[in-house]
Protein backbone atom coordinates (compact mmCIF):
# COMPACT_ATOMS: atom_id res chain seq x y z
CA UNK A 1 0.00 0.00 0.00
CA UNK A 2 2.85 2.09 0.82
CA UNK A 3 4.28 1.74 -2.79
CA UNK A 4 1.21 2.43 -4.33
CA UNK A 5 0.62 6.12 -2.42
CA UNK A 6 4.47 6.55 -3.04
CA UNK A 7 3.87 6.05 -7.23
CA UNK A 8 0.85 8.10 -7.21
CA UNK A 9 2.44 11.28 -5.36
CA UNK A 10 5.18 11.19 -7.65
CA UNK A 11 3.01 11.87 -10.41
CA UNK A 12 1.75 14.76 -9.08
CA UNK A 13 4.37 17.22 -11.10
CA UNK A 14 4.90 20.66 -10.13
CA UNK A 15 4.13 23.35 -13.17
CA UNK A 16 7.56 24.20 -13.88
CA UNK A 17 8.49 20.90 -14.51
CA UNK A 18 5.51 20.35 -16.96
CA UNK A 19 6.91 20.21 -20.55
CA UNK A 20 5.61 22.84 -23.43
CA UNK A 21 4.22 22.27 -26.62
CA UNK A 22 5.36 23.89 -29.61
CA UNK A 23 2.63 26.50 -29.51
CA UNK A 24 3.60 27.05 -25.84
CA UNK A 25 0.35 25.48 -24.03
CA UNK A 26 1.19 23.11 -21.44
CA UNK A 27 0.74 19.67 -21.53
CA UNK A 28 -1.76 17.82 -19.03
CA UNK A 29 -1.35 14.49 -17.40
CA UNK A 30 -3.56 12.61 -15.47
CA UNK A 31 -2.70 12.85 -11.95
CA UNK A 32 -3.86 10.11 -9.41
CA UNK A 33 -6.53 11.54 -7.37
CA UNK A 34 -5.11 12.64 -3.66
CA UNK A 35 -8.53 11.94 -1.81
CA UNK A 36 -7.81 8.14 -2.95
CA UNK A 37 -4.49 8.71 -1.27
CA UNK A 38 -5.74 10.31 1.58
CA UNK A 39 -8.40 7.02 2.25
CA UNK A 40 -5.37 4.70 2.35
CA UNK A 41 -3.61 7.13 4.76
CA UNK A 42 -7.05 6.57 6.75
CA UNK A 43 -6.71 2.80 6.62
CA UNK A 44 -3.74 2.40 7.38
CA UNK A 45 -4.21 4.65 10.51
CA UNK A 46 -7.02 2.92 11.38
CA UNK A 47 -5.00 -0.56 11.26
CA UNK A 48 -2.31 0.69 12.82
CA UNK A 49 -4.58 2.49 16.05
CA UNK A 50 -6.48 -1.28 16.44
CA UNK A 51 -3.06 -3.10 16.29
CA UNK A 52 -1.76 -0.43 19.15
CA UNK A 53 -4.91 -0.87 21.09
CA UNK A 54 -4.67 -4.74 20.87
CA UNK A 55 -1.24 -4.45 22.02
CA UNK A 56 -1.59 -2.22 24.44
CA UNK A 57 -4.09 -4.14 25.95
CA UNK A 58 -2.31 -7.49 25.75
CA UNK A 59 0.54 -5.57 27.80
CA UNK A 60 -1.69 -4.21 30.21
CA UNK A 61 -3.33 -7.25 30.86
CA UNK A 62 0.58 -8.84 31.02
CA UNK A 63 1.52 -6.06 33.85
CA UNK A 64 -2.13 -7.45 35.66
CA UNK A 65 -0.69 -11.00 35.34
CA UNK A 66 2.97 -10.51 36.84
CA UNK A 67 1.86 -8.30 39.22
CA UNK A 68 -0.88 -10.60 40.66
CA UNK A 69 1.90 -13.53 40.59
CA UNK A 70 4.69 -10.88 42.12
CA UNK A 71 1.75 -10.69 44.78
CA UNK A 72 1.19 -14.37 45.30
CA UNK A 73 5.01 -15.22 45.17
CA UNK A 74 5.68 -12.71 48.15
CA UNK A 75 2.41 -13.61 49.95
CA UNK A 76 3.88 -17.43 49.70
CA UNK A 77 7.42 -16.83 50.48
CA UNK A 78 5.91 -14.66 53.33
CA UNK A 79 3.76 -18.26 54.45
CA UNK A 80 6.99 -19.83 53.93
CA UNK A 81 9.36 -18.05 56.12
CA UNK A 82 6.52 -17.87 58.87
CA UNK A 83 6.24 -21.78 58.42
CA UNK A 84 10.03 -21.50 59.15
CA UNK A 85 9.94 -19.81 61.65
CA UNK A 86 7.34 -21.39 63.58
CA UNK A 87 9.19 -25.03 62.63
CA UNK A 88 12.05 -23.71 64.19
CA UNK A 89 10.08 -22.36 67.40
CA UNK A 90 8.28 -25.10 68.01
CA UNK A 91 10.19 -27.94 66.80
CA UNK A 92 10.79 -31.06 68.89
CA UNK A 93 12.63 -34.46 69.17
CA UNK A 94 10.72 -37.48 69.64
CA UNK A 95 12.05 -40.68 71.24
CA UNK A 96 10.27 -43.70 71.03
CA UNK A 97 11.56 -46.86 73.19
CA UNK A 98 10.76 -50.39 73.67
CA UNK A 99 10.17 -50.93 77.20
CA UNK A 100 10.28 -54.72 77.11
CA UNK A 101 14.40 -54.69 75.54
CA UNK A 102 15.20 -51.17 77.26
CA UNK A 103 14.57 -52.15 81.13
CA UNK A 104 15.71 -49.47 83.27
CA UNK A 105 18.48 -49.76 85.90
CA UNK A 106 17.76 -51.97 88.93
CA UNK A 107 18.07 -49.17 91.33
CA UNK A 108 16.05 -46.88 89.59
CA UNK A 109 13.01 -49.79 89.25
CA UNK A 110 13.29 -50.43 93.07
CA UNK A 111 12.56 -46.92 94.30
CA UNK A 112 9.25 -46.97 92.52
CA UNK A 113 8.03 -43.32 92.19
CA UNK A 114 11.10 -41.51 92.95
CA UNK A 115 13.09 -44.06 90.79
CA UNK A 116 10.77 -43.24 88.17
CA UNK A 117 11.41 -39.43 88.90
CA UNK A 118 15.07 -40.09 88.60
CA UNK A 119 14.72 -41.80 85.36
CA UNK A 120 12.94 -39.67 83.02
CA UNK A 121 15.40 -36.96 84.53
CA UNK A 122 18.16 -38.37 83.69
CA UNK A 123 16.90 -39.53 80.02
CA UNK A 124 16.22 -35.74 79.50
CA UNK A 125 19.69 -34.59 80.58
CA UNK A 126 20.93 -37.25 78.18
CA UNK A 127 19.07 -36.20 75.07
CA UNK A 128 19.23 -32.01 75.55
CA UNK A 129 23.69 -33.71 75.39
CA UNK A 130 23.02 -35.53 72.58
CA UNK A 131 20.76 -32.83 70.43
CA UNK A 132 23.33 -29.38 71.34
CA UNK A 133 25.15 -31.11 68.29
CA UNK A 134 21.98 -30.45 66.23
CA UNK A 135 20.99 -26.68 65.08
CA UNK A 136 18.55 -25.19 67.37
CA UNK A 137 18.39 -28.51 69.73
CA UNK A 138 18.72 -26.39 72.86
CA UNK A 139 15.53 -24.73 71.89
CA UNK A 140 13.87 -28.12 70.73
CA UNK A 141 11.16 -29.94 73.06
CA UNK A 142 11.51 -33.25 73.66
CA UNK A 143 8.44 -35.77 73.61
CA UNK A 144 9.38 -39.29 75.04
CA UNK A 145 6.80 -42.35 74.87
CA UNK A 146 7.81 -45.94 76.17
CA UNK A 147 5.87 -48.67 75.02
CA UNK A 148 6.28 -52.19 77.17
CA UNK A 149 3.92 -54.91 78.69
CA UNK A 150 3.46 -53.87 81.92
CA UNK A 151 1.38 -56.71 83.65
CA UNK A 152 4.70 -58.84 81.91
CA UNK A 153 7.04 -57.09 83.34
CA UNK A 154 5.39 -57.34 86.77
CA UNK A 155 5.57 -60.88 86.66
CA UNK A 156 8.75 -61.18 85.81
CA UNK A 157 10.03 -59.18 88.70
CA UNK A 158 7.87 -60.59 91.27
CA UNK A 159 8.58 -63.98 89.84
CA UNK A 160 12.27 -63.60 90.24
CA UNK A 161 11.69 -61.78 93.25
CA UNK A 162 13.31 -58.31 92.43
CA UNK A 163 10.10 -56.75 93.74
CA UNK A 164 7.98 -57.73 96.13
CA UNK A 165 4.67 -56.63 94.68
CA UNK A 166 3.91 -55.39 91.13
CA UNK A 167 2.64 -51.97 92.47
CA UNK A 168 6.47 -51.31 92.72
CA UNK A 169 6.15 -51.13 88.97
CA UNK A 170 3.43 -49.01 88.49
CA UNK A 171 4.73 -46.43 91.38
CA UNK A 172 7.94 -46.40 89.27
CA UNK A 173 5.99 -45.72 85.48
CA UNK A 174 3.99 -43.12 87.44
CA UNK A 175 6.89 -41.27 88.80
CA UNK A 176 8.61 -41.53 85.35
CA UNK A 177 5.21 -40.09 83.50
CA UNK A 178 4.35 -37.35 86.47
CA UNK A 179 8.26 -35.82 86.51
CA UNK A 180 7.69 -34.36 82.81
CA UNK A 181 4.91 -33.06 81.14
CA UNK A 182 6.06 -34.41 77.87
CA UNK A 183 6.93 -38.14 78.76
CA UNK A 184 4.62 -40.85 79.00
CA UNK A 185 5.58 -44.88 80.24
CA UNK A 186 2.61 -46.45 78.28
CA UNK A 187 1.52 -50.21 78.70
CA UNK A 188 1.38 -51.50 74.86
CA UNK A 189 -0.77 -54.53 76.65
CA UNK A 190 0.39 -58.33 76.67
CA UNK A 191 1.79 -59.46 72.89
CA UNK A 192 5.46 -58.98 71.50
CA UNK A 193 4.14 -57.24 68.76
CA UNK A 194 2.11 -54.93 70.71
CA UNK A 195 5.44 -52.49 71.62
CA UNK A 196 6.19 -53.19 67.78
CA UNK A 197 3.06 -52.02 66.55
CA UNK A 198 2.38 -48.94 68.48
CA UNK A 199 6.30 -47.93 67.38
CA UNK A 200 6.13 -47.99 64.27
CA UNK A 201 2.59 -46.51 63.70
CA UNK A 202 4.20 -43.45 65.91
CA UNK A 203 7.89 -43.45 63.53
CA UNK A 204 5.50 -43.03 60.10
CA UNK A 205 3.46 -40.49 61.60
CA UNK A 206 6.26 -38.27 62.33
CA UNK A 207 8.93 -39.18 60.55
CA UNK A 208 8.00 -36.44 57.50
CA UNK A 209 7.02 -33.87 60.22
CA UNK A 210 8.10 -30.45 59.55
CA UNK A 211 8.09 -29.77 63.27
CA UNK A 212 10.09 -33.39 64.24
CA UNK A 213 13.51 -32.44 63.58
CA UNK A 214 15.14 -35.68 65.15
CA UNK A 215 13.41 -38.95 66.09
CA UNK A 216 15.57 -41.25 68.84
CA UNK A 217 14.72 -45.24 69.07
CA UNK A 218 15.24 -47.62 71.68
CA UNK A 219 14.87 -50.47 69.56
CA UNK A 220 18.05 -51.59 68.35
CA UNK A 221 17.91 -55.12 70.42
CA UNK A 222 14.94 -56.50 68.38
CA UNK A 223 16.13 -57.52 64.26
CA UNK A 224 12.15 -57.51 63.83
CA UNK A 225 12.48 -53.44 63.78
CA UNK A 226 14.99 -53.75 61.04
CA UNK A 227 12.18 -53.86 58.09
CA UNK A 228 10.40 -50.55 60.02
CA UNK A 229 13.45 -48.88 59.31
CA UNK A 230 14.16 -50.01 55.82
CA UNK A 231 11.98 -47.05 54.11
CA UNK A 232 14.61 -44.74 55.63
CA UNK A 233 18.15 -45.82 55.42
CA UNK A 234 18.46 -44.72 51.83
CA UNK A 235 17.18 -40.82 52.55
CA UNK A 236 20.12 -39.51 53.62
CA UNK A 237 17.96 -36.45 55.22
CA UNK A 238 15.87 -38.79 56.95
CA UNK A 239 18.65 -41.19 57.75
CA UNK A 240 20.66 -37.90 59.48
CA UNK A 241 17.48 -37.53 61.81
CA UNK A 242 17.34 -40.64 62.86
CA UNK A 243 19.59 -42.08 66.08
CA UNK A 244 19.56 -45.70 67.30
CA UNK A 245 20.01 -45.81 71.34
CA UNK A 246 22.34 -48.80 71.99
CA UNK A 247 21.68 -51.78 73.79
CA UNK A 248 23.56 -53.75 75.77
CA UNK A 249 22.71 -56.55 73.36
CA UNK A 250 22.63 -54.52 69.85
CA UNK A 251 21.20 -56.41 67.16
CA UNK A 252 23.76 -57.56 64.56
CA UNK A 253 21.26 -56.49 61.53
CA UNK A 254 21.61 -53.24 63.05
CA UNK A 255 25.41 -52.81 62.50
CA UNK A 256 24.96 -51.86 58.81
CA UNK A 257 22.55 -49.17 58.71
CA UNK A 258 23.39 -45.83 58.57
CA UNK A 259 21.39 -44.34 61.52
CA UNK A 260 23.83 -42.81 64.39
CA UNK A 261 24.18 -45.15 67.59
CA UNK A 262 24.14 -43.42 70.68
CA UNK A 263 24.85 -44.35 74.17
CA UNK A 264 23.12 -43.21 77.57
CA UNK A 265 24.90 -43.84 80.81
CA UNK A 266 23.84 -45.27 84.07
CA UNK A 267 20.06 -45.71 82.48
CA UNK A 268 19.34 -48.92 81.44
CA UNK A 269 20.11 -52.76 82.04
CA UNK A 270 23.56 -53.81 80.99
CA UNK A 271 22.12 -57.97 81.24
CA UNK A 272 19.04 -59.90 80.98
CA UNK A 273 16.87 -60.50 83.92
CA UNK A 274 17.49 -63.95 85.33
CA UNK A 275 14.80 -66.55 83.95
CA UNK A 276 15.37 -68.37 87.57
CA UNK A 277 14.22 -67.03 91.09
CA UNK A 278 17.11 -65.53 92.62
CA UNK A 279 15.93 -63.63 95.81
CA UNK A 280 17.88 -60.57 96.00
CA UNK A 281 17.23 -60.28 100.08
CA UNK A 282 19.82 -63.09 100.18
CA UNK A 283 22.37 -61.20 98.00
CA UNK A 284 21.87 -57.57 99.76
CA UNK A 285 25.56 -56.21 100.30
CA UNK A 286 26.72 -55.84 103.83
CA UNK A 287 25.60 -51.26 104.89
CA UNK A 288 26.98 -49.53 107.84
CA UNK A 289 23.88 -49.57 110.09
CA UNK A 290 21.37 -47.04 110.35
CA UNK A 291 21.29 -45.05 113.65
CA UNK A 292 17.26 -43.45 113.42
CA UNK A 293 18.14 -39.51 113.83
CA UNK A 294 16.38 -37.98 116.97
CA UNK A 295 14.22 -35.81 115.91
CA UNK A 296 13.16 -31.97 117.84
CA UNK A 297 10.09 -31.52 119.11
CA UNK A 298 10.18 -28.05 118.97
CA UNK A 299 9.56 -26.40 115.38
CA UNK A 300 13.10 -26.46 113.21
CA UNK A 301 14.08 -22.79 112.38
CA UNK A 302 16.13 -21.10 110.12
CA UNK A 303 19.97 -21.85 110.44
CA UNK A 304 22.06 -19.57 108.25
CA UNK A 305 25.19 -22.00 109.31
CA UNK A 306 25.87 -25.40 110.97
CA UNK A 307 29.15 -26.39 111.57
CA UNK A 308 30.72 -29.45 109.76
CA UNK A 309 31.25 -31.44 112.59
CA UNK A 310 27.43 -31.59 113.63
CA UNK A 311 26.88 -33.74 110.15
CA UNK A 312 27.88 -37.15 112.33
CA UNK A 313 24.79 -39.22 110.93
CA UNK A 314 25.21 -41.85 108.67
CA UNK A 315 23.93 -42.09 106.33
CA UNK A 316 22.12 -39.24 105.84
CA UNK A 317 19.09 -40.36 104.16
CA UNK A 318 16.47 -40.42 105.80
CA UNK A 319 16.46 -37.19 107.43
CA UNK A 320 13.66 -34.52 108.63
CA UNK A 321 11.02 -33.95 105.86
CA UNK A 322 11.71 -30.07 106.58
CA UNK A 323 8.67 -27.22 105.09
CA UNK A 324 8.35 -23.68 105.15
CA UNK A 325 5.53 -21.85 106.47
CA UNK A 326 3.80 -22.63 103.70
CA UNK A 327 4.25 -25.98 103.83
CA UNK A 328 6.52 -26.07 100.92
CA UNK A 329 9.55 -28.80 100.80
CA UNK A 330 13.10 -27.23 102.19
CA UNK A 331 16.43 -29.35 102.39
CA UNK A 332 18.04 -29.84 105.75
CA UNK A 333 21.11 -27.88 105.73
CA UNK A 334 23.62 -29.84 105.96
CA UNK A 335 26.65 -27.45 106.18
CA UNK A 336 30.05 -26.32 103.80
CA UNK A 337 32.04 -29.43 103.13
CA UNK A 338 35.52 -28.98 103.93
CA UNK A 339 38.16 -28.58 101.38
CA UNK A 340 39.52 -31.26 102.42
CA UNK A 341 36.23 -33.66 101.87
CA UNK A 342 35.93 -31.82 98.38
CA UNK A 343 38.97 -32.25 96.83
CA UNK A 344 38.89 -36.11 97.89
CA UNK A 345 35.28 -36.22 96.20
CA UNK A 346 36.30 -34.72 93.41
CA UNK A 347 39.55 -36.82 92.97
CA UNK A 348 37.54 -40.11 93.49
CA UNK A 349 35.24 -38.88 90.59
CA UNK A 350 38.25 -38.25 88.04
CA UNK A 351 39.36 -41.80 88.90
CA UNK A 352 36.38 -43.01 87.25
CA UNK A 353 34.72 -44.45 89.98
CA UNK A 354 31.14 -43.58 89.56
CA UNK A 355 29.29 -43.11 93.08
CA UNK A 356 26.10 -45.23 94.17
CA UNK A 357 23.95 -42.43 95.38
CA UNK A 358 21.42 -44.84 97.24
CA UNK A 359 24.28 -47.19 98.63
CA UNK A 360 26.37 -43.81 99.99
CA UNK A 361 23.19 -41.61 101.15
CA UNK A 362 20.80 -44.21 102.22
CA UNK A 363 22.80 -47.20 102.57
CA UNK A 364 19.90 -49.26 101.42
CA UNK A 365 21.00 -50.23 97.50
CA UNK A 366 19.34 -53.74 96.98
CA UNK A 367 21.01 -53.89 93.33
CA UNK A 368 23.55 -57.16 93.36
CA UNK A 369 24.59 -55.93 90.03
CA UNK A 370 24.76 -52.23 90.90
CA UNK A 371 27.03 -50.61 88.46
CA UNK A 372 28.07 -48.11 90.99
CA UNK A 373 30.86 -47.79 93.01
CA UNK A 374 30.01 -49.04 96.55
CA UNK A 375 33.22 -49.58 98.39
CA UNK A 376 35.41 -48.04 100.00
CA UNK A 377 32.68 -46.18 101.71
CA UNK A 378 33.20 -42.04 102.15
CA UNK A 379 34.52 -40.60 104.51
CA UNK A 380 32.19 -38.10 106.72
CA UNK A 381 33.44 -35.15 104.69
CA UNK A 382 33.45 -36.65 101.33
CA UNK A 383 29.62 -37.70 102.53
CA UNK A 384 28.64 -33.95 103.31
CA UNK A 385 30.37 -33.45 99.66
CA UNK A 386 28.71 -36.08 97.43
CA UNK A 387 24.84 -35.19 99.40
CA UNK A 388 25.26 -31.51 98.17
CA UNK A 389 26.49 -32.94 94.71
CA UNK A 390 23.35 -35.03 94.39
CA UNK A 391 21.36 -32.13 95.21
CA UNK A 392 22.49 -30.15 92.13
CA UNK A 393 19.84 -32.90 90.53
CA UNK A 394 16.50 -31.01 91.12
CA UNK A 395 13.54 -33.45 92.58
CA UNK A 396 11.15 -33.87 89.79
CA UNK A 397 7.89 -33.55 92.81
CA UNK A 398 10.09 -30.09 93.77
CA UNK A 399 8.91 -28.33 96.65
CA UNK A 400 5.60 -31.19 97.17
CA UNK A 401 8.09 -34.14 97.92
CA UNK A 402 6.80 -35.73 100.90
CA UNK A 403 9.65 -38.53 101.01
CA UNK A 404 12.47 -38.25 103.74
CA UNK A 405 14.16 -40.70 100.94
CA UNK A 406 14.86 -38.37 98.46
CA UNK A 407 18.14 -37.41 98.21
CA UNK A 408 17.65 -34.77 95.05
CA UNK A 409 17.45 -30.80 95.34
CA UNK A 410 14.29 -28.98 96.63
CA UNK A 411 15.98 -25.46 96.30
CA UNK A 412 17.60 -23.85 93.65
CA UNK A 413 21.76 -23.70 94.79
CA UNK A 414 21.90 -20.24 94.02
CA UNK A 415 17.79 -19.06 95.32
CA UNK A 416 15.95 -16.57 93.88
CA UNK A 417 18.64 -14.62 92.52
CA UNK A 418 19.40 -17.63 90.33
CA UNK A 419 20.96 -16.02 87.08
CA UNK A 420 19.43 -18.82 84.80
CA UNK A 421 16.14 -17.87 85.37
CA UNK A 422 13.62 -20.19 83.37
CA UNK A 423 16.58 -22.09 81.70
CA UNK A 424 17.50 -23.77 85.51
CA UNK A 425 16.09 -27.59 86.15
CA UNK A 426 14.88 -25.35 89.71
CA UNK A 427 13.04 -22.41 88.11
CA UNK A 428 9.70 -23.68 89.81
CA UNK A 429 11.45 -23.28 92.91
CA UNK A 430 12.82 -19.89 93.11
CA UNK A 431 9.90 -18.44 94.49
CA UNK A 432 10.07 -20.94 97.63
CA UNK A 433 11.06 -19.57 100.88
CA UNK A 434 14.11 -21.24 102.29
CA UNK A 435 13.35 -21.16 106.33
CA UNK A 436 12.36 -24.30 107.98
CA UNK A 437 8.88 -23.86 109.56
CA UNK A 438 8.31 -27.14 110.72
CA UNK A 439 8.50 -30.58 109.97
CA UNK A 440 6.03 -32.45 107.63
CA UNK A 441 4.86 -36.41 107.77
CA UNK A 442 6.32 -38.70 105.18
CA UNK A 443 4.06 -40.12 102.70
CA UNK A 444 5.76 -42.60 101.21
Amino acid sequence: MFLRIGLRLSLSLTKNDMPSSQYGSVVTFPVISLLECYQDLIEVNTKLERELRTARSDHLDQLESRRTWQERAQDAESRLKESQGSAASNGFILCLIDGDGYLFNDNLIIQGSIGGGEAATRLLENIKRHVQQYEGGMHWRIIVRVYANLEGLSKKYTYIDFIEEKKVLRHFVAGFTQSQPLFDFIDAGQGKERADHKIKEQLNLFVNNTYCKHIMLGVAHDNGYVPVLDPYKNNPTTASRISLLRPFNLGWEFRNLPFELVEFDSLFRSQELPNERSPLKNQLRAVPPFKQPTQPSAPHKYRPAVPQDLITRRPIYPGPLLVNKDDERVDEYLGTPSDRGEANLEARIRSGSKLCNIFHLRGDCNDPRCPYSHEPLLEAEELVAFALKARLTACHTGSRCRSRLCVLGHLCPHGSNCSRKKTCYFNKVHHVDPRVDHEAMDME
